[in-house]
Formats: structure tokens, sequence, C-alpha cells
């Protein structure tokens, strides 16, 4: 419950909420693994910056030590997102690879799912270099969506990249399908969570 408390706090931006949150969970007990775990994890759900990652990796191993699959598939996930954002490509592609197999074992759908569309987001089928997303979008889909990102209107998205306002509505439809998002706020949203802003990283 207070795990899902903490994502919504997480989610929504709200600082007071995450805040009571914090306060709660700091007086919960945390004798036994699934209680640690849980404590890890709402600690991770509320971490900001360059703590998320390193909260997230705490939860992941609380949750293996516990042993408990599914909790632990859900934490690789969000553990391979927060990766992702800071262009952690091999951890991405490990956790991304452990949450399927435990998917797989399970027989979880929607945990599959939930996999399967992580992976396709942070562009791991085929990809062998670069950031996360690298080989998911072209590099003009990059330009679009970083104004997107931005609040530009297709209008003027076209202006600033010299091509016409129904070209760069083609290229914000393209971005949302292989995003697999609802509309432009939600890939917007989704590709500052995952990194996709950054410039890629050239081969060496």
């Amino acid at each position: 419950m207070l795990s899902a408390v903490a994502r919504t706090a997480e989610r929504t931006g709200d600082a007071e909420l995450g805040a009571a949150v914090s306060v709660l969970a700091a007086a919960l007990p945390a004798r036994h693994p699934a209680e640690r775990a849980h404590a890890a994890q709402v600690t991770a759900l509320l971490a900001a910056g360059g703590e998320a990652l390193g909260a997230w990796r705490t939860a992941v191993a609380a949750w293996r030590a516990d042993g408990q699959p599914y909790p632990l598939g859900r934490a690789l996930l969000s553990l391979a997102e927060t990766a992702a954002a800071a262009g952690e490509r091999d951890e991405v592609a490990a956790a991304v690879a452990e949450a399927a197999t435990l998917a797989a074992g399970l027989g979880a759908r929607p945990l599959a799912q939930r996999t399967a569309t992580l992976a396709r987001r942070v562009g791991l089928r085929g990809a062998t270099r670069g950031r996360p997303g690298a080989d998911l979008l072209t590099s003009r889909e990059r330009e679009v969506l970083r104004l997107v990102a931005e609040g530009h209107s297709n209008s003027r998205i076209a202006e600033r990249l010299f091509i016409s306002p129904k070209t760069a509505s083609v290229h914000v439809s393209r971005i949302i399908a292989k995003l697999d998002v609802s509309n432009r706020v939600e890939a917007a949203a989704l590709a500052h969570r995952l990194g996709l802003l950054a410039e890629p990283t050239a081969p060496r």
C-alpha cells in the first residue's frame, strides 16, 4: 500500500505527499527480507536525481534476497528505466533480460508486456551502441522529440526544422507509435524519464 502511495507521489511530483510517505516508511519495521525490500522500494520510488539509480539497485538486491520473483521483476523494470535515463546501457539490457526471464518463468503476461514495451522504448532490439533509444528513433525524430518536449506545436516545429507542418505531424505520429504512448505529452514525459533527449554517444 505504501509503495503505491509512493509511486503516486513520484509520478505526480507531490513533494508534500512524498515527505509524508518517507516519514511513514522510516517508522515501519524492517526485520524480515520482505519488509526490508518494501522499505527499499519506497525509498527508491521517492529518490531523485543522482540518488535514484543507487536506490533502485538497492531495492532490486533486497527483492532478490527476499526471493519473490514478481516484485523483483517490477523492481528490475524500474531499475532499467532509471539506468536508461543515466545512460547505463549495459545495466538496462541486463535488468530487462532478467525481468523477461522472470516473466516467462511465472507466465506473467502483464509483466512480460511491460518488459517488451520497455525494451522497445529503449531500443534494445538490434541496438549495439549509443544511448538507450538510439536505434528506436531516427536522428530527425529525436530532433522533433526534443522540440515536442519543449512544448512546441507542429507548426512551430516545422518552422524550427524548415519542414512542412504536415511532415512535422507525421514525425510526431511516428514517435508516438514507436514509444507506444497515447499522445505527445506522454511522449515527452517518457523521453525525459528514459533519457531519450540526450545526444547519441558517438561510436568509439
